[in-house]
């Protein structure tokens, strides 16, 4: 900005200055954070009134409280839409990831995310809170198990990096749920150690042997919140709503355009590919559901009946992998029918056909001047101001 003005309108500025016309020019265009924080219970109201069943929560801090005072502390936000479309089978997948708050008033952002039926994510539950710790993950998926029914967790699998207070929540709230790591934060961990080369190909190998799906590369989509998080609470909170509004908008019309009695164009490929590895494959049956198939110097036994494969794809997938295919090809059987129903167009639509129901501007929204909540204390830190979070001993990147 400083170099801007001197160069256009040929004036010497200080920065001091600079720094103070660009928080003039924010506050004007985004509105103060303190103001933000005392419109919230009203902006939490209409998001209720205009999404009947949703969990909009904003929790006040205790030791406020008993000082007189109301202070924010977090807030977490499940629409009614998102519930729906999580039981209307979507996968029993879910990913769970924190991103910093870069305003005023600091925090984090709390996030778990779905999986659609073109391995694409679905918002499911989101919160913004003071810190990520282990406090703050079972505050979350205390709230994330009662706005899903997820009950103990049965049948589900979650996904996140190996920050520890996370899954210890996890393994507190929902027992019976299993717990994967996300590749990409394993990976910045193992080349700190190990280095990028030969052996980074091989944690890769490993990591695709299991046959397990790209959930990884959907949780970095997040990254779309990213000029979200530099706004007021409201501000932020708004443009992610709006951003989740129009993507499920948008991705109902997308899958329309799939064939009727077709599967997600990503299922569809992979099957395509797997047809393709099946033509040089050799089978033998036993009369019954059984068959040994080779692939090359591999061989893998399949049983049609328990639609299992010993390569693992088609029971963690879904889809048959070319073993599977080859085998029943030779009992005459039609193989893209065995794909699994979370792959199909009805599947897809089942979820999509729920929407965010628009929401009123500011002046419709009904709060009291008298119950204002206070921001978090702001804190400013010596020196430079960092971009990442100081991490655990125990803790992968």
């Amino acid at each position: 900005m400083k170099a801007d003005l001197h160069r256009v309108f040929e004036l010497n500025v200080s920065e001091a200055k600079c720094k103070r016309a660009k928080k003039e020019i924010l506050e004007s265009l985004e509105g103060s954070f303190v103001d933000s924080y005392n419109k919230l219970e009203g902006y939490a109201t209409e998001l209720r009134s205009c999404n009947p069943g949703s969990d909009i929560l904003i929790d006040l801090s205790k030791e406020a409280l008993s000082n007189g005072k109301r202070k924010f502390l977090r807030m977490y936000i499940c629409f009614k839409a998102m519930k729906l479309g999580f039981k209307s089978r979507l996968r029993p997948l879910i990913g769970l990831d924190g991103t910093f708050l870069k305003g005023k008033t600091k925090g984090q952002l709390l996030c778990a995310v779905g999986q659609d039926s073109n391995s694409s994510f679905y918002p499911l539950a989101w919160a913004m809170v003071d810190k990520e710790t282990k406090r703050t993950w079972i505050w979350f998926m205390q709230h994330l198990q009662h706005s899903l029914e997820l009950q103990n967790g049965e049948g589900l699998t979650f996904i996140s990096d190996m920050q520890k207070g996370l899954l210890e929540a996890v393994r507190t709230i929902l027992p019976e749920a299993h717990q994967r790591y996300c590749a990409r934060h394993i990976e910045a961990n193992w080349c700190k150690r190990w280095g990028k080369g030969e052996l980074k190909k091989l944690l890769w190998w490993a990591a695709w042997s299991s046959f397990t799906e790209e959930f990884e590369d959907q949780l970095q989509k997040i990254k779309e919140i990213l000029e979200a998080r530099y706004k007021p609470i409201i501000g932020m909170l708004e443009d992610i709503r709006v951003k989740i509004m129009e993507r499920l908008a948008a991705k109902e019309v997308a899958v329309r355009k799939w064939k009727d009695d077709g599967f997600s164009p990503k299922s569809e490929s992979l099957f395509i590919e797997y047809l393709k590895i099946s033509k040089v494959c050799k089978v033998s049956g036993n009369g019954d559901n059984g068959y040994e198939v080779t692939e090359g110097t591999d061989r893998h036994i399949v049983n049609l009946r328990e639609r299992k494969c010993t390569c693992r794809t088609w029971d963690l997938t879904g889809i048959p992998c070319p073993h599977a295919i080859k085998a029943m090809e030779h009992k005459k059987m039609i193989p893209k029918k065995e794909i699994h129903w979370y792959y199909s167009k009805e599947a897809a639509l089942a979820v999509y056909k729920h929407k965010l129901q628009p929401v009123r501007g500011e002046p419709f929204w009904k709060y009291n001047p008298l119950h204002a909540i206070e921001p978090p204390e702001l804190v400013k830190l010596v020196g430079r101001p960092k971009l990442m979070r100081e991490r655990e001993k125990d803790e992968v990147v």
